[in-house]
């Protein structure tokens, strides 16, 4: 039983939708710029990757936008425009409709909020519960929808979004549902996350004053990575089901491998990340020579990036050297519960087009980043298969393989 993409939307900071999005990444725009948000001035990390003109309005009515928070909203948005893409879910009955989104914080927005006003004894908004509780994005793609089948949210830190969409396979796989409507959602550009983020010591602090280099994936000098926000969600079905409804198919989603470090709850594990892209492999039923791109997770951190390359380079060998390598965060910042939707449709539009999008800032790599990372300019290649990373807190890693359709 094959599983396949039927339909892609997406919000992000160079784009909402998915031509906007892919446009940009090819020609390498980049979305990151001083936060505009809240004020940032007394932070250390001063920048963010933040979705610009997003006006919920174009499609909530103010009670709906009253009811939800900024994450819901961009995953209603995504949502909206996947389905869409899809050519609507008519064919299929509301109770074999289901819905997977991952989340890493959820209603973050709506929680910092109602904490401040709280401990400046004002009045919450009623519907502060219900828009904080990370499966809102979930509930509301269903409700606006009629989607009646399973319903589900994943919160795995930065993989929230890849085991989502892992577990949408499962859920076709299974016979649990015949289409799923799934990815990831975050907007967490926000003062206490901020904070929470520097006290890591994760976040870039030294390129304040040039935050469209501060992104800088297996480059020297990288500091850390930039906070992002978006949504990326996908349609899933069975080929034969796309087929029959002349649906258009993108991709087929040929395996999901998961892995757990079991080590340390932020610090990245080489083993995890081997362990996550071989089950994906396998799960595939191919061989690791097969893999022609990679959507590296590659956030720009110090360790992580070099943790991610020797991965890499222990699973697949001397073919690591002809796999191409690109990271979507140079250009639009960690989106955290999004960045492994965002990064599969990144890699279901290589493998449509035939085009890589670069690495931008990387004009010097990191001397134990030594890989093909596509710096810097598009890579013109045909691709039969590409892997999606995700790694995340507590050791969650996850490893998605999309390959060509076929006719």
């Amino acid at each position: 039983m094959r599983i396949v993409v039927t339909g892609m939307g997406i919000v992000s900071p160079i784009g909402s939708s998915i031509d906007q999005f892919w446009n940009a990444a090819i020609n390498g725009n980049n979305g990151i710029g001083p936060i505009q948000c809240f004020d940032a001035s007394n932070n250390r990390s001063r920048i963010a990757g933040e979705i610009k003109d997003f006006d919920p309005k174009s499609f909530l009515s103010n009670k709906q936008i009253e009811q939800t928070d900024r994450f819901t909203q961009l995953a209603m948005h995504a949502a909206n425009q996947a389905i869409a893409d899809a050519g609507g879910l008519e064919y299929y009955k509301p109770r074999r409709l289901a819905v997977s989104v991952g989340s890493g914080m959820g209603g973050f927005a709506t929680f910092e909020s109602s904490a401040e006003r709280k401990l400046n004894n004002r009045s919450i908004p009623p519907f502060t519960v219900p828009r904080t509780m990370a499966n809102s994005a979930a509930a509301w793609i269903a409700t606006i929808h009629g989607l009646k089948g399973a319903n589900l949210t994943c919160s795995t830190a930065c993989s929230s979004g890849g085991n989502a969409i892992g577990m949408g396979l499962d859920l076709l796989r299974t016979g649990k549902a015949d289409a799923v409507i799934t990815g990831g959602a975050e907007a967490c550009v926000l003062p206490l996350t901020i904070a929470g983020f520097e006290a890591l010591y994760a976040l870039s602090t030294g390129y304040n004053n040039d935050p469209q280099h501060a992104s800088r994936p297996f480059a020297k000098g990288r500091d850390g990575f930039v906070m992002g926000e978006g949504a990326g969600i996908l349609v899933l079905e069975r080929e034969d089901s796309a087929k029959q409804r002349g649906a258009k198919i993108y991709a087929q989603l040929a395996g999901y491998g998961c892995a757990c470090d079991a080590g340390h709850i932020v610090a990245p594990d080489m083993d995890g990340q081997v362990a996550a892209m071989d089950a994906a492999i396998q799960d595939a039923e191919i061989t690791p020579e097969r893999v022609d791109y990679i959507n590296a997770h590659a956030t720009s951190t110090p360790l992580g990036d070099v943790i991610e390359t020797k991965a890499i380079k222990q699973l697949f060998g001397k073919h690591a050297k002809e796999i191409i390598i690109s990271a979507t965060k140079s250009m639009i910042g960690h989106t955290i519960g999004a960045s492994a939707a965002i990064g599969s449709i990144a890699a279901i539009m290589s493998l449509q087009t035939g085009m890589i999008h670069p690495t931008i800032n990387l004009d010097e790599a990191d001397s134990e980043c030594d890989l093909n990372y596509a710096p810097n300019i598009a890579l013109t290649k045909p691709l039969n298969t590409a892997l999606c990373n995700a790694f995340g807190f507590g050791g969650n890693n996850v490893s998605l393989v999309f390959s060509t359709p076929i006719i």
